[in-house]
This record gives structure tokens, sequence and C-alpha cells, in this order.
């Protein structure tokens, strides 16, 4: 049942894509601005959720994060991080409460504890368009939101189970609060309360990042005023202290512990080199990144000692996504950088839509020529540099990346084509779209990270090159989820908050005897578990399955020989 509902729901996202690529105009097009947005955001949806569910965690992070939110609602005790019985030091409460939600909601799966994630990268998407709608106009509004959700580094959040997208739409819609209060101050409140929030979520850098954007542009714009109308306007201030002072009164009630550990934060490892922050600020705006040069080159005031009031939301855009920019170098991880581009991407649709409706064609053309030359660097320098650098398991993402590069040359091919013609609408119009369908084979790259992932880790353990308590047990739904783990001894209580939790009927007993372990197998294309002979198990295990485990070092199980028998045992060198 669920393989024709994906199946049925892949039939109608192509469709809407489709519909959009036939009948999506510009402003004054048939469909009209509004119907456009409707249809972009559609498009959106559907490729931002076809596929969060297909791949396993890749990340510790990930693996971490979904643990957390398990426990939290599995043990209903939402003030304590626990990773299986282990306390765990972070601050992300908010996301984590979120998620613990939506594992209630939607059942124990990868789809889960991405969810939110989804949700914030979309929600930029839409913030983008308030906020190009407001400085740019409708035409301005629809490239933003494209801009946005076709980007590579807001794809890439959206498909992990990590606070990084849900923290940068709440940031930009202090944003967008700012923006909208240079005409009416109420929209202060939306400043304090996004703020407050991206501190739920996120900690002490979601609050503090929009006022220092907020400060740089006061400095730098000569509007101390308006700070100090913004900080000290007393229904946001209000707002910040209910939200902000009821946060900190609440966890000092319920676990104090955590107040001291709201400056540690811990980033992704996968996504936390040097070399990736560089790589992802390069090409973190891609396809889109040919067209930032001018736009910034726009933004700039004609003289910084008088800034014309016209300007000064382009040097609010400006200081806001140089400050998260800095903040995401900064802290070496890369997927913070993504805080930096709903702004960018405003600069960038409102630059668009200028030249747009100036019929600017030697402008258009300009900006294909830096793409065409950025492209041809990336994919010939920098990609083969990236994948010869970088993890091995990236190599098996390959055959996705390329098709991903076709979509991005055709992407090119029409820009060069209605640039060269003077056809600016069109041009823009065709961009959009191909911009939009390259997201279709990115999906293939997580599924192919985590399975090569899954079986380098799982050598790696065998091996003993990875310590017994660091992964004691792993857990796969869809695919092997390598890093959806419990920590010493969580194995037990686990199994049993499944089995009691679900509720799952009509096993097949001839599988396996165990009524706990055959109920996380149920339905499942594969399910991976490891337990080492040092582990305490206090859940019972198969008769069969128990005898190995006296025996052997370690035991595999997995559902994926024979309908869910299990494996045969591995002995650990």
């Amino acid at each position: 049942m669920f393989a024709i509902l994906k199946a049925v729901f892949t039939l109608f996202g192509l469709f809407l894509c489709v519909l959009f690529f036939w009948r999506g105009r510009a402003a004054s097009g048939p469909l009209g601005a509004r119907k456009t947005a409707c249809l972009i955001f559609v498009a959106l949806i559907y490729l931002f959720f076809r596929g969060v569910g297909d791949h396993g965690l890749l990340d510790p992070i990930e693996g971490i994060n979904a643990s957390v939110a398990l426990n939290m609602a599995m043990r209903k005790n939402f003030v304590v991080p626990l990773v299986g019985d282990n306390l765990y030091l972070g601050n992300s409460m908010g996301f984590w409460w979120l998620s613990a939600l939506s594992l209630s909601i939607f059942s124990w799966s990868e789809f889960s504890v991405r969810f939110w994630s989804v949700v914030g990268a979309l929600g930029m998407a839409v913030a983008g368009w308030l906020i190009a709608l407001r400085t740019g106009g409708e035409r301005s509004a629809n490239y933003a939101a494209v801009l946005i959700g076709s980007s590579l580094l807001v794809y890439i959040t959206s498909q992990l189970a990590s606070p990084h997208a849900l923290y940068a739409f709440l940031v930009t819609m202090s944003l967008m609060g700012t923006i909208y209060a240079f005409r009416e101050k109420r929209f202060f409140i939306l400043l304090h309360g996004s703020a407050m929030l991206a501190f739920v979520v996120y900690g002490p850098a979601g609050a503090l990042l929009p006022w220092l954007s907020l400060l740089v542009y006061a400095v730098f714009a000569e509007q101390e005023l308006f700070l100090t109308k913004a900080l000290f306007y007393w229904p946001g201030l209000l707002t910040t202290i209910l939200i902000g002072g009821g946060y900190i009164l609440f966890l000092k009630a319920k676990n104090p512990n955590i107040l001291t550990l709201m400056l540690y934060n811990i980033p992704s490892e996968t996504f936390n080199s040097a070399s990736l922050v560089l790589s992802f600020l390069a090409v973190g705006f891609f396809p889109w990144l040919g067209v930032l040069p001018g736009a910034v080159r726009s933004a700039l005031p004609l003289h910084w000692g008088l800034i014309l009031p016209s300007e000064k939301q382009n040097v609010l855009l400006l200081a806001w996504s140089g400050v998260f920019l800095f903040f995401g170098v900064f802290s070496r991880d890369a997927l913070l950088l993504v805080a930096s581009l709903p702004a960018m991407a405003v600069l960038c649709a409102n630059h668009l839509a200028k030249a747009v409706e100036k019929n600017d064609s030697l402008l258009l053309q300009k900006t294909v020529a830096l793409e065409i030359i950025l492209f041809v660097l990336f994919f010939f320098v920098g990609l083969p540099w990236f994948f010869a650098t970088g993890d091995k398991a990236l190599r098996h993402t390959l055959t996705s990346v390329i098709f991903w590069a076709v979509f991005c040359l055709l992407f090119l091919l029409a820009g060069w084509y209605y640039a060269k013609t003077r056809q600016p609408r069109k041009l823009m119009l065709f961009m959009s779209m191909l911009s939009l369908f390259s997201l279709l084979p990115l999906a293939g790259v997580f599924v192919l990270l985590s399975e090569s992932f899954s079986v380098r880790d799982a050598g790696l353990y065998l091996r003993n090159e990875v310590k017994p308590d660091d992964l004691l047990v792993q857990y796969a739904l869809n695919h092997p989820s390598i890093f959806f783990y419990v920590g010493k001894p969580g194995l037990s209580s686990s199994l049993a908050h499944v089995a009691v939790n679900e509720k799952i009927v009509g096993q097949d007993k001839d599988l396996v005897d165990d009524a706990n372990l055959n109920k996380i197998w149920e339905g499942k294309k594969r399910v991976f578990m490891m337990i080492n002979k040092r582990q305490n198990i206090l859940t019972p295990l198969p008769q069969s399955i128990y005898d190995l485990y006296k025996t052997q070092e370690t035991i595999i199980l997995s559902n994926q020989r024979g309908r869910g028998s299990p494996s045969a045992p591995v002995n650990s060198p």
C-alpha cells in the first residue's frame, strides 16, 4: 500500500512540475504571480518531501538527534536529553521536542526525524518570498522562492536530521520582521519572537546573531535610532521576555544543568571540516552562484556617507548575510552557512527582477557568461578535487551527481540561448524550472551515501577499529541507518518500548520467535543490528540467537536474507 501511495504521489508531483513548466509565467503572465507562486511552492513541497525518508541516517549528529528525540517520545521526559541511558550535552531542545512530536505522529522512521528539516527549508522559501515581495515586488518574490528552493545547501540541510534548516528559517523570519518594520513598527514583534524561537531550537546563537546583524546595519547605515526602536519596542521586548525568560525558567526548574551547557554545541562530523566549509561557501548557492556578484554590486550604496532611504533595505540584507556567513565559516560547520542564503537570494531576486523589467539583455548575458565560467570550474576542477580529497563514500554518489550536472548543463544552455536571443522573461522561466528539476536526482546521492557509510562502518566495527561502546546497536528502517543508535545499555529498553508502543499485529511467527525483535523488523526493507558480547542484554533474544550470542564476540542480525531471517554470525577478528 505504501509503495502504491508513493508512486501516486510521485506521478502527481511530476504532473505539477510539468504544469508549472508549461503554464508558469511572470507577474504579467496568464496564471498571474500569486498562482505562479502557489505552483512554485507545490513543486517545492513535492521535491523536498519525495525522498526524505528513503535513506538511512548519515551522520553521527543525525543519530544523536534521532536518539534524543526518540527517548523523549518514549520516556515522556522532555527536559533531560538522553542517548540511550547516557546524558547528552547539547542545546537544541526545541528541535528535539518537535522531533519527538513527529516521531509520535508518524512512527519511528527516518521521515519523522527529518520532517522538521523539510519544514524549515520550505519555510525559508516562504519567508524569502515575503521579504522579496516587500523589497522588490511579486516578480522578485517568485524568483526568490525559486532561488532558495533550488540552492544546493538548502536542499542538503532539508535532508538531514539536524536543527540547521529550522534555525535558518526562524532567523529568516527575524529578517522579515526587520524589513517589514521599516514601514510598520509592529513587525518588531516578529523580530523578537523569531529570534527567541531560534534560541529555543538552536541555542544562544539563534537569538544573538539577528541582533548582531542589526547592530552591523545600524553602524554602517548610521541607523542607531532604528536599532534602539527595535530593541526597546515594548510589545517585542515583552515577547522576548515571555519566550526567552519562560524557556530559561522552565529549564532551571526542571534541569538546571542544561543552562550551563547553553554555549556548548556539537557540529556535524561529516560537514565540519575546513575544506568542506570552503566548498559549501563556494557552491552552496549553486546553480545561481553567477548571479551573486552582480547582485551584491548593485546592492551597494552609491555613497556610504549618505545612504538613501531606498538603499537601506539592501544594506540590511548585505549586513545580515555577511554576519551569518562569518559565523558559519568561523564555526567550521558548513551547514550553518544556510542561514545566510535567504538574504542573498532576495538580493539576487531583486537584481534579476529589475533586469527583466528593464529588458536589460546585456546584464543577463554577462550573468549567464559568469554562470558558464563557474560551471566549467566547478565540474572540471572543483568536483574532481572534492571527490579525490573527500570521503571515499562520496565516489559512490557519482552517478546521481552526473544526472544533477546534466540538469545544470541544460540550465546553462537555456540561459545562453535566451540571453543570446534577448528574451529575458523566457530566460528566467526556463532557468527557474530547470534549477528545480535538478533536485530530482539529488535524493539518490543520499541513498548511495547511506549504503556506503553503513557497509564501511560495519567493516570498521568488525575489525575493532570502532570501540564497542561507541556503536553498540544499529537500527535501519528503509535503508541501513548506521547512526540511528542507542547507547549502552539502551538496547533492552528501546526494544521493549517499540514492542509496546507500536502495537504491531499479524506477525509471521516463523521468521523470528522473539516478539520484540520481530516487531522492529516487520514491514521494513532492511534492518541491520549488531550486538556485542560485552553488552548487557535484558530483553530476551530468540534461543538460537542467544546461543550464538554466548559463543561469538559479535553477532549481526539482518532481515535482508530470506524475508526477515537473521543472518549468520560473524566473528570479530
